[in-house]
C-alpha cells in the first residue's frame, strides 16, 4: 500500500472534523450540567482536534499545491483561508481550555462559529472534489506529476517533497492574501448566489 502526497489530506480531515464539534459539544454540556467529567472531556478532546486541525492543515497546504486554475483554485483558496482561521481558532481554544477548568460564554461562541465555518469549508472541500475533481483527477494542471509514494524505498523522498510542498503552501496562501485573495470563492461576482 502506498499514498502519494496529496492523498494525506483526505486522511486527516476527519479528525478535526470530528473532534471539534464533539469538544465543544461536550464542553457546552458539561457547562448546562455543570458536569466536571464533561468538561474534562471536552478539554482533551479540544487538544486532539486542534493537534488534528494542524495536521490537516499542513496536509492540505501540500496537496493544494497540485490544484492551481480556474475555479478551482478559488474555491481551494477561501477552503484553505477559512481553514487556517478555524486552526488558529481551535489552536487558541486548547491554549486556553488548557489553563481553564470551565469554559465561558466567549469560549463557547467561538467553538459554535469554528464549528460552523468548518461544517462550510468541509462542503467547499466535498465541491471541490465532486464538481473539479480536485485529488481524483488533475484540477487545471498538476506541478508534479510523478510525486513521490510514501512506501519502503522513498519514504526520505516523500518526505523531502511534502516539506518542499508545505513551504509553497505557506508562500502561496501569504502571497495570495497579502494580494486580496481572501476568500475569492465568495468574493467572486459569479458565485454571489446561493449555492446549486
Amino acid at each position: 500500500m502506498s499514498i502519494r502526497l496529496e492523498e494525506m489530506h483526505p486522511a486527516l480531515v476527519h479528525l478535526p472534523i470530528a473532534l471539534l464539534p464533539f469538544a465543544v459539544a461536550a464542553d457546552w454540556l458539561g457547562a448546562i450540567r455543570d458536569d466536571d467529567e464533561l468538561r474534562a472531556v471536552g478539554r482533551t478532546a479540544m487538544r486532539v482536534a486542534a493537534a488534528g486541525a494542524v495536521l490537516a492543515a499542513g496536509s492540505g497546504l501540500i496537496a493544494g499545491e497540485e490544484v492551481n486554475e480556474g475555479q478551482a483554485r478559488d474555491m481551494l483558496m477561501t477552503h484553505r483561508n477559512l481553514n487556517a482561521a478555524v486552526t488558529a481558532t481551535a489552536l487558541a481554544m486548547a491554549s486556553w481550555r488548557g489553563r481553564t477548568e470551565r469554559p465561558g460564554a466567549l469560549y463557547l461562541a467561538s467553538g459554535a462559529a469554528a464549528v460552523g465555518l468548518l461544517g462550510y469549508t468541509a462542503y467547499l472541500g466535498g465541491k471541490m472534489v465532486r464538481d473539479h475533481g480536485v485529488a481524483v483527477k488533475p484540477a487545471g494542471g498538476v506541478y508534479r506529476p510523478a510525486a513521490p509514494k510514501m512506501r519502503a524505498g522513498e519514504l526520505g523522498s516523500f518526505f523531502v517533497a511534502a516539506l518542499v510542498d508545505l513551504f509553497h503552501g505557506v508562500r502561496h496562501m501569504l502571497s495570495e492574501v497579502s494580494n486580496g485573495k481572501l476568500v475569492p470563492w465568495l468574493t467572486n461576482s459569479r458565485r454571489l448566489s446561493l449555492p446549486e
